[in-house]
């Protein structure tokens, strides 16, 4: 099997940070040595990583691939996505089902293997999606966790595309899911509040985009997660809260962690780094994502939050739509703008531009964010580390270089960045999938036929 030499780097690890070379056997790590411990002439290739950060190749667990919604498809199938997550830093990737409503949900995990073979730069699993408590739906969650996917996500709004979970069916799904080893994903906003005041908007003649926000207030991500703690007290099973955005939101979750609950929780960049200003442009429609960006004191909040806790994992809900097709669809119109944005790219520039550079987050944290923590309460027990025995998933990042990001200076397949324009530090240069050089020098050199589903199983 090829050897492979990581050397002369600054390595970052959740729990470790100094000058350390990395040896690399076929797909797996083999060793870690102080730098220069490791002669160069034993091994097959030196990677020069002078001047770089050699952190564990970043885990994303939320993005919604070659997914409908709303009437559009989103600008990421398995590999154009890929690719994005290659150029950042990412070697593991998780994205959801898009099955219909009373379709099978094994059927369509089985679907997804079958038509993204050879399709994935990097590493990858899915999530379910879990629209009621059905039989059949019931019936899937065993089935599905055999399968090697053990999250799976449900909703307590769009009722209009009948996707909200009542009561009733999350008490079903919590139960099924503590029986089986599972852990249950939730997106928390308050249907009837978010309907109502749609509705009062609309008849008082307000369609400006501004107004997704106002009508997807804070109170109403609030009200939910509330609720959904409120039944994890009846049937305690794992819950992982999908992309909390606001400064109560994290409170509350904090408290039930104090009360033993086994909740757990991440948010997203662009709820970090952007605010409902952006609704206000003429433009603004293109930042339409739900739940809507927030106000300045939630993303003080945030950044805590992800700094001492309960906030596990910074993700970017990566799930774009064309914009042509967003403009068209939308009518002019904020309650019939297709919902998300893409961010799978950007995530590990931002993060370390605007969180290590800004003294929000340190390093080791902001590996914590992207990649233990991930892969850890996700399941996938080789990835997020730089042990011996661990597959060789790595990122070598350049913390000097100077750049503007757009979306012509990205690799996602968009024409819309949510930070465009910004002045950013740091970049992916190198990454390796599996002991696989995917990204050398900046450029994609890995194939498609690389990457795998991978087996996940709960440690909980």
């Amino acid at each position: 099997m090829k050897k492979t030499l990581i050397c002369g780097g600054l390595v970052v690890t959740k729990d470790t940070i100094g000058k350390y070379d990395i040896s690399i056997v076929g797909e797996q790590i083999e060793a870690l040595k102080i730098h220069g411990e490791f002669s160069a002439a034993d091994f097959d290739e030196v990677i020069d990583a002078n001047d770089l950060i050699v952190m564990p190749g970043l885990v994303e667990p939320h993005v919604h691939f070659d997914a409908p919604f709303m009437g559009g498809k989103t600008d990421h199938d398995m590999l154009t996505g890929t690719k994005a997550c290659a150029y950042g830093g990412i070697t593991s990737v998780i994205s959801f089902s898009n099955q219909g409503k009373g379709e099978s949900l094994v059927q369509n995990v089985k679907d997804w293997d079958k038509n993204n073979s050879g399709r994935a730069y990097v590493d990858w699993s899915m999530h379910g999606l879990i629209y009621d408590a059905s039989e059949l739906s019931l019936h899937d969650i065993p089935e599905l966790i055999k399968l090697g996917i053990p999250t799976y996500k449900c909703f307590t709004t769009y009722r209009h595309s009948q996707r909200l979970m009542d009561d009733d069916s999350m008490l079903k799904v919590l139960k099924t899911t503590k029986e089986n080893g599972g852990m249950l994903m939730v997106h928390c906003e308050h249907d009837a509040t978010c309907e109502y005041l749609k509705e009062k908007a609309i008849t008082e003649g307000h369609t400006e985009w501004i107004y997704h926000a106002k009508t997807r207030p804070a109170r109403a991500e609030d009200m939910a997660i509330q609720r959904v703690v409120d039944l994890m007290r009846t049937e305690n099973a794992p819950v992982y809260i999908v992309h909390a955005s606001t400064a109560d939101s994290v409170r509350i979750i904090a408290q039930a962690q104090t009360d033993g609950l086994p909740i757990h929780a991440e948010t997203c960049t662009h709820y970090m780094l952007l605010t409902d200003k952006m609704l206000e442009r003429d433009d603004g429609y293109l930042w339409v994502c739900s739940p809507p960006l927030r106000q300045a004191h939630d993303l003080e909040r945030l950044w805590n939050a992800a700094k001492m806790g309960p906030i596990e994992v910074v993700s970017s809900d990566d799930a774009g739509l064309p914009s042509q097709m967003r403009r068209d669809l939308c009518e002019g119109r904020f309650d019939k703008v297709p919902n998300g944005m893409p961010g799978v790219e950007p995530r590990l520039t931002m993060l370390y531009s605007k969180g290590v550079r800004e003294h929000h987050i340190d390093l080791q944290k902001m590996v914590a964010l992207t990649s233990t923590n991930p892969a850890k309460l996700f399941g996938l027990k080789n990835k997020g580390c730089l042990a011996p025995g661990a597959d060789a998933d790595i990122c070598l990042f350049d913390p000097n270089i100077e750049w503007t990001m757009t979306a012509s200076t990205l690799h996602m397949n968009t024409t819309f960045c949510p930070f465009e324009g910004e002045r950013v530090v740091g970049k992916a240069k190198t990454v390796l999938c599996r002991g696989e050089v995917v990204l050398r020098d900046y450029e994609l050199v890995g194939s498609p036929a690389h990457g795998q589903r991978v087996f996940r199983e709960l440690e909980y």
